[in-house]
């Protein structure tokens, strides 16, 4: 994957373009009223607590892949560019695929624990949980194998981590930022536990 470039059989150009994609229906949903029955609309497919409550768990993944508006889709779509080429190749496809999901399931699933708790229901979108916990992962790798970034690379991804997770604006949900970046590290640090489990020899 060269600098610059992304692979277009990467998870992450899939990922991408399934954003792309489902933002667009959103758009042509006001001209094509029948786009409305699919769950992965603004509308239809966001974290709404009642809503899952009621039946509709699918929104805790379909919430995932929808976006407020083409500001929001951007920015996620460059950030996610930005990590994720580089995060799937140090990872691998599986083990970069259950770290984007798991931080998007555990950053949505805080939300809706907030909103239990809280009372209050906000209409939640967007795959920002998952890319943090995209950072969160990448944070877990650097203090995990010093030997490869080194304490500025470290620091420099931590400085990264904390400006995403400080609140910039009253619509942007902190549980799913917080929730995902947990998860992402965890994700991380298990997956190695795991592997230096499988290293250990038995005599």
């Amino acid at each position: 994957m060269p600098n610059g470039e992304l692979d277009k059989k990467s998870i992450t150009f899939i990922l991408i373009m399934i954003n792309i994609v489902i933002w667009i229906m959103g758009v042509l949903n006001t001209y094509l009223p029948f786009l409305s029955l699919l769950p992965v609309l603004p509308g239809t497919g966001g974290i709404y607590y009642p809503a899952v409550a009621g039946g509709q768990w699918w929104r805790i993944v379909t919430a995932m892949f929808i976006h407020g508006g083409l500001y929001h889709l951007s920015s996620n779509t460059l950030a996610l560019f930005a990590l994720g080429g580089m995060m799937e190749k140090h990872l691998g496809k599986k083990r970069y695929t259950v770290i984007y999901f798991a931080s998007g399931l555990g950053g949505n699933l805080l939300v809706l624990l907030k909103d239990y708790i809280t009372g209050i229901y906000p209409y939640t979108v967007g795959a920002s949980g998952a890319i943090l916990g995209i950072m969160g992962a990448l944070l877990a790798e650097a203090v995990m194998k010093r030997g490869i970034s080194g304490e500025m690379y470290i620091r420099r991804v931590l400085f990264a981590s904390i400006l995403m997770l400080i609140p910039s604006s009253p619509n942007i949900s902190m549980a799913a930022h917080l929730g995902g970046f947990i998860c992402g590290a965890a994700a991380a640090f298990i997956m190695a536990g795991a592997d230096r489990g499988r290293n250990i020899e038995v005599m």
